[in-house]
């Protein structure tokens, strides 16, 4: 397929960034007495997800009160200090990206905070590629409802003028396949970053990712339609 418009996750799509912030969550939680949340734990759990979710989710489930302890300024605070000290784009990022831009219109739209979107793909060199900047880079402050909700994929689509049965999502999480799906999009979904890749296959397809690859250089093959 050859999409008018290409919509990248960001973290573990292009930026090899989810253990990172899920070890910010596992430290920030641990703090707080709930040690059992190993960064592997909230990998499995948390993946894709916002700040308010992950912190709606424990605290329904332990019964507790976060809302002091774990803001989004300690957090983000947490989580680009550990950026300084290293971040790297995902394997066959900058090869996928300029594929894509090849083919029509690109822009990025994230569940992260934007910030630390900004800043990841600044660092990566990632950010140059899109020739709009931060007008083509979207993130869950700009929309009502976060992913697993369409808004964001929707309002990325508007705003780059290409209607949503022409944009490809390309997305590493359950929460991004299925507001890709919500959306109206084809998705493909990505394990490469996933420390069990073929489990986390399974869980995409389930979330209705129309086909899943493991390198993103295959996606690059696929969308230029050298690989059916």
């Amino acid at each position: 397929m050859k999409p008018a418009l290409t919509i990248f996750d960001c973290d573990g799509t292009l930026i090899d960034s989810e253990l990172l912030y899920n070890t910010v969550i596992s430290d920030l939680l641990c703090e707080n007495g709930l040690d059992h949340y190993t960064p592997t734990l909230c990998l499995e759990r948390f993946t894709g997800l916002t700040l308010t979710d992950i912190r709606a989710q424990v605290e329904n489930e332990h019964k507790v009160d976060l809302a002091a302890h774990i803001t989004s300024d300690i957090y983000i605070g947490r989580a680009q200090a550990q950026m300084d000290k290293g971040l790297s784009a995902i394997l066959n990022a900058d090869q996928l990206v300029t594929r894509s831009k090849s083919l029509g219109k690109i822009c990025v739209a994230s569940n992260g905070e934007r910030s630390s979107v900004i800043k990841s793909l600044r660092m990566t060199g990632l950010y140059e590629s899109f020739d709009g900047g931060e007008d083509h880079i979207f993130t869950k402050i700009q929309v009502k409802n976060a992913k697993p909700a369409p808004d964001l994929f929707l309002f990325a689509a508007e705003k780059m003028d290409v209607l949503p049965k022409d944009c490809a999502v390309i997305e590493d999480s359950v929460a991004g396949v299925r507001a890709g799906v919500a959306a109206g999009m084809y998705v493909l979904g990505f394990t490469g970053s996933h420390h069990n890749p073929a489990v986390h296959a399974l869980a995409l397809k389930e979330a209705g990712a129309h086909r899943i690859f493991s390198d993103l250089i295959h996606i690059a093959d696929y969308l230029g339609g050298e690989k059916g």
